[in-house]
């Protein structure tokens, strides 16, 4: 009896030692399998992220100079003022155009003489009954105001040119963003004398986007863009639109970038922004996020997916039960991919969202090899 008893405690120590070895053996022969780090997909809307910087420039900008180049007199308006349109911004001189207006005033006025003295002949030549002098001082009188006529639109164009070419004035309103015009100085010997900007029509950021981004981009969608007052960052409200809505002329709306080889069309939109606080000139940021809608699928890191000619696959670990515990292997799953972003691409059907999708691996691995997995806790 105690024999087979210690038989029996032999053969439990024996299978046991046994049962360990495997296991152990089992563990050691895991430990030289790849290790893989797997994710999972994510069942939810594709999101592209966009995020753009720029300077704010006004929609509608006038750069304004006398047109004839007149000396400056004075300058009232200085850079930031707001103005008001018809408002006196610079006024100018020239001693010729002056002189022309005097000497045109004057020849009228000797004009106005000759009519005087003929209109004094006619009636002498019809107080004597001269019918040879009145028709003679008839045909003078009326050459006479013929000329004075002239003369007269003469005065009238110089005394016109002289009150707008005299001051420079606003067109609109605005806000004065340049000053370049200098006392004495010929107009626009260093640019354009004054350069305003309109405040009622406010000002805009032009961004390229991809393609991709743009064609989701919905006209009028409001966003929040920070904006660079000096020494704060203030949000404020911007409008987007996908075509330049004002006069202010940027030149291409379309560029092309190469990226890893692929080439990709860019988009410009602008961002529109109307506040007090703007003069032009300001560092603008945005930073867009719009989803892909009605594209069903899960999403999966881009990493993870891999060409073979037309094919696109990923590769999944499939757990397989067995009497010595679970085991762990690659199996590369055929999908179909729909859109894309910088980080996540949508795969529709072939694989179950819970599947455990294989991002890299130590080692090349083949289909129906076994793996070591590990989680990639920042996607889990």
């Amino acid at each position: 009896m105690k024999r087979k008893r210690t038989i029996k405690r032999l053969s439990l120590l024996f299978f046991g030692g046994l049962l360990i070895l495997t296991l152990y053996s089992n563990t050691l022969q895991s430990m030289g399998l790849p290790k893989v780090l797997v994710a999972f997909g994510r069942e939810e809307p594709l999101v592209h992220v966009f995020h753009g910087e720029g300077v704010l420039e006004p929609v509608i900008e006038a750069s304004l100079s006398n047109k004839s180049g007149w000396e400056i007199k004075e300058v009232i308006a200085a850079e930031g003022d707001s103005v008001k349109m018809g408002q006196t911004l610079v006024v100018y001189v020239n001693r010729e155009a002056e002189n022309r207006y005097l000497d045109a005033q004057a020849q009228l006025k000797q004009q106005q003489l000759v009519i005087e003295g003929l209109q004094d002949q006619y009636v002498k030549a019809s107080q004597n009954n001269d019918t040879f002098l009145i028709r003679n001082v008839k045909r003078s009188l009326e050459n006479a105001k013929i000329s004075l006529e002239v003369g007269q639109r003469n005065l009238d164009s110089l005394k016109e040119a002289l009150a707008s070419e005299r001051e420079l004035k606003a067109p609109f309103d605005g806000t004065v963003r340049k000053v370049n015009a200098v006392k004495d100085m010929a107009s626009a010997s260093v640019g354009p004398d004054i350069q305003l900007a309109s405040s009622k029509q406010g000002y805009q950021m032009p961004l390229q986007v991809p393609a991709s981004i743009s064609k989701l981009i919905r006209i009028g969608l409001s966003t929040d863009i920070q904006v660079q007052l000096a020494d704060t960052t203030e949000t404020m409200s911007g409008i987007i639109q996908l075509r330049e809505s004002a006069s202010r002329a940027i030149k291409g709306s379309e560029t092309a970038s190469q990226d890893k080889g692929e080439v990709t069309t860019n988009k410009r939109i602008w961002i529109s922004v109307n506040n007090e606080k703007l003069r032009g000139g300001e560092q603008a940021s945005l930073q867009l996020s719009i989803s892909t809608p009605n594209e069903s699928g899960i999403l999966v890191p881009n990493e993870a997916i891999h060409r073979e000619g037309n094919a696109t696959y990923i590769l999944v670990v499939e757990e397989k039960k067995g009497a010595l515990g679970n085991t762990s292997v690659a199996r590369k799953v055929h999908v179909q991919t729909g859109g894309a972003n910088e980080y996540e691409t949508v795969v529709k059907g072939g694989f179950f969202p819970d599947s455990p999708i294989i991002l890299k691996s130590s080692e090349p691995i083949q289909d129906g090899e076994r793996v070591r997995a590990k989680t990639n806790k920042t996607n889990s």
